[in-house]
């Protein structure tokens, strides 16, 4: 063999490695612009619709919380109520708990959208353990009472002393105290 044939021999090598170096760029940048592109497109596309789905799922599961504990005030809330039926209601939890009751008046409601805010103050006489077990009744009521303000005065260091004030103990206290409570609107 000839130095010329060895020389064609490798130049035709050469050339053929060339053409398939260019055919194998060919192919993978083919392979890059058809086939990975548009898969790593979807697949940020698909993990976008997983993050969505995801807070979809958190937003609903705080809604089912919320809405047992709708369900739950819902019962507490009393349907149509009014001052009546606060100002009885007051009345029987302080006959229960031996407190006497001065005075009970109602106060103005306030609307709230589908609820009624309902208030009475109440003045009333009793000691410190009967004015204990009455708030704790008032605040733990099957329905929804809430004590909004309370104002305690001791009998004896009143400096006016009552006519009636033989009734009393020493240590009893005059109470005015505004309890609330929220009604549906009828």
């Amino acid at each position: 063999m000839s130095m010329k044939t060895k020389k064609i021999e490798k130049n035709t090598v050469n050339k053929l490695y060339i053409a398939m170096a260019v055919i194998i760029v060919l192919t993978l940048i083919t392979g890059i612009l058809f086939i990975y592109t548009p898969f790593a497109s979807k697949n940020k596309s698909l993990r976008a619709d997983i993050l969505k789905e995801r807070d979809k799922n958190v937003l609903i599961g705080r809604i089912r919380a919320l809405s047992k504990y709708i369900k739950i005030y819902d019962k507490k809330i009393p349907e149509g109520g009014s001052v009546s039926w606060l100002l009885g209601e007051v009345s029987n939890i302080a006959s229960s708990e031996q407190v006497e009751v001065s005075s009970i008046k109602p106060g103005n409601p306030e609307g709230y959208g589908l609820y009624t805010k309902l208030s009475v103050a109440v003045d009333l006489i009793s000691t410190y353990s009967q004015l204990g077990n009455f708030v704790s009744r008032i605040e733990s009521s099957e329905k929804f009472l809430k004590i909004e303000s309370i104002n305690i005065k001791r009998m004896d260091l009143d400096g006016k002393p009552e006519k009636s004030s033989d009734r009393f103990k020493a240590f009893d206290v005059k109470v005015n105290i505004v309890i609330s409570t929220i009604v549906q609107k009828e």
